[in-house]
């Protein structure tokens, strides 16, 4: 999928991508597309990275990681289910119970509590790496409170006014949609006593949170 892309950065003229550069730079920091470093004592915040070169995915290669990813995702509100209700691969000894019990994450206030829908975890942030052609593995599940789709959303839209060109020239999926498919992913889980449109918030921790632009 690189071959379309590597003809078209090759025709490009270096001053002219370096210029396109600094000119995405100067909109992320108008716009403040930010995220803050924790334990850094120079500059709190640092813009987003910018590269006019892409991490490319074929359909097919796409397709695959979507059925990977939906299947794990269920498997991870599976286990959330069991181990707030019958914990049975606690008593199988698949998983320690301290490790559980111990972890600062695990409340036991919602032992027997059933979320709308069965739903624990709404949107899960999977860590992914490419170590061969046809290989990937899974870094880790951030299935507390994930955040940097904003920025991808932003990345995307600052290409496409950058490079316009570029996506008249190849077919790649669209993203903008995202917000709407969150939308709708949060509307299916409200509870069955709310009726009509449902009323959907989604909460920040503040302006000091690393990840306060999305």
């Amino acid at each position: 999928p690189y071959e379309a892309y590597d003809r078209w950065l090759k025709e490009q003229d270096p001053a002219r991508l370096t210029q396109k550069m600094q000119d995405a730079e100067r909109v992320f920091r108008k716009t403040g597309i930010t995220f803050a470093v924790y334990g850094e004592q120079e500059a709190s915040e640092r813009l987003i990275p910018f590269d006019i070169v892409p991490r490319i995915l074929s359909g097919h290669e796409w397709r695959r990681l979507t059925q990977g990813i939906e299947q794990r995702v269920q498997a991870l509100n599976a286990f959330l289910d069991d181990i707030y209700h019958r914990q049975e691969i606690l008593r199988a000894g698949r998983v320690p119970r301290d490790l559980v019990a111990r972890n600062e994450a695990f409340l036991p206030e919602m032992i027997g509590v059933k979320p709308p829908a069965g739903v624990y975890t709404h949107i899960i942030g999977v860590d992914i790496v490419r170590i061969s052609e046809n290989e990937f593995y899974v870094l880790e599940d951030n299935a507390r409170t994930p955040s940097g789709v904003s920025y991808m959303l932003e990345n995307r839209e600052t290409m496409m006014q950058l490079f316009p060109e570029l996506f008249q020239k190849i077919k790649v999926r669209p993203v903008e949609n995202y917000p709407q498919l969150l939308r709708q992913s949060l509307a299916a889980v409200r509870p069955q006593s709310a009726k009509g449109a449902p009323t959907i918030a989604v909460l920040t921790p503040g302006s000091y949170n690393s990840a306060y632009f999305e």
